[in-house]
């Protein structure tokens, strides 16, 4: 296992250069830079200060110079400076992971909590009253993006009801940035994006125990007399959860990465909320960092999975 595991760490950087080289052409492609975007306009001559400050920040450099010259500050902690907000991209990015890897985790957690108790309580009573009713609100969930979900508990838990906060990640009170004080934030966050992902969660969990439950090995089970605790916990939930890993693996860099329009709403200070600033203010050092930050979510998330495979199914072994 360990030397899968190496295996696939080293894997990920030719593919983590492929994806900045893109990211880096098309950043070049569009027109202007982000000196163009904080530029005064009383400034007489700007055009001269601007090639002054590209030349200051090797801008004036072949493409291929400037990605390895960046690439060669990354890899010893320099992440460069942001231009728009004046400050060490590492001190920008090491908050905003923070807040996100809260709301993450708190959307996986009631995800989790939610989808895989449910999907199991529907396959325990299937085609009954009751699953035939969360089907119908699971179907609901799927049809709604998550950011009208995210409008309509604002509306209700933020400006009506006023229970929890409509933007911001952390508050202004004596408990201001404590981890309750984050969560309090990131609840209605997270139970946005979480909303479809446990409706997937439940009808994937229904459907996967189902199948299972009809397998010869199942009826075997019973046959030999083993009680149905046993045989549900043992042969048909293990067995189920297989193929749901997969959507785990992918829901980690979905969280991540869905958090961009969703941290937008909420006005929440995380990785999303950052790049958009960056993209809009042409912030390359700042982009260049969330992009590698959101690459490596989404492999090892999927490097995760492939572990959480052989956890559960003992079928499987890297060797």
């Amino acid at each position: 296992m360990g030397t899968y595991i190496t295996r696939r760490l080293l894997g990920m950087i030719p593919m983590l250069f492929f994806i900045t080289v893109a990211v880096f052409l098309m950043m070049h492609a569009a027109p202007g830079n982000a000196f163009n975007s904080i530029m005064n306009p009383a400034i007489k001559d700007p055009q001269a200060l601007i090639a002054s400050l590209e030349a200051q920040n090797f801008l004036n450099k072949p493409l291929w110079w400037q990605y390895f010259h960046w690439i060669g500050l990354f890899v010893t902690g320099n992440w460069g400076f942001s231009f728009a907000q004046h400050a060490p991209v590492i001190d920008l990015v090491g908050p905003a992971i923070q807040n996100t890897l809260i709301l993450s985790v708190m959307a996986e957690i009631i995800t989790l909590a939610i989808g895989i108790p449910l999907g199991v309580l529907q396959s325990r009573k299937p085609y009954s009253g009751f699953d035939y009713t969360t089907s119908v609100v699971s179907f609901i969930l799927f049809s709604v993006p998550y950011f009208i979900f995210a409008i309509l508990l604002i509306y209700l838990f933020a400006i009506h009801l006023r229970i929890f906060p409509a933007q911001g990640a952390v508050g202004t009170g004596p408990n201001a940035g404590s981890l309750l004080d984050h969560i309090y934030h990131a609840l209605l966050p997270a139970l946005s994006i979480s909303l479809v992902s446990l409706a997937f969660y439940s009808r994937n969990t229904r459907g996967s125990m189902l199948e299972v439950s009809r397998k010869d090995y199942v009826r075997t089970a019973y046959a030999k007399g083993l009680m149905e605790g046993k045989v549900f916990s043992k042969h048909v939930l293990r067995n189920a959860l297989i193929p749901l890993i997969t959507f785990f693996g992918l829901d980690i860099g979905n969280l991540v990465g869905g958090a961009v329009i969703l941290e937008g709403l909420f006005s929440y200070q995380g990785m999303g909320l950052l790049t958009i600033s960056a993209v809009n203010n042409r912030d390359y050092n700042v982009i260049m960092a969330t992009t590698i930050i959101f690459a490596v979510a989404v492999l090892l998330g999927n490097l995760l999975a492939d572990i959480l495979y052989a956890v559960v199914d003992p079928r499987i072994r890297y060797n």
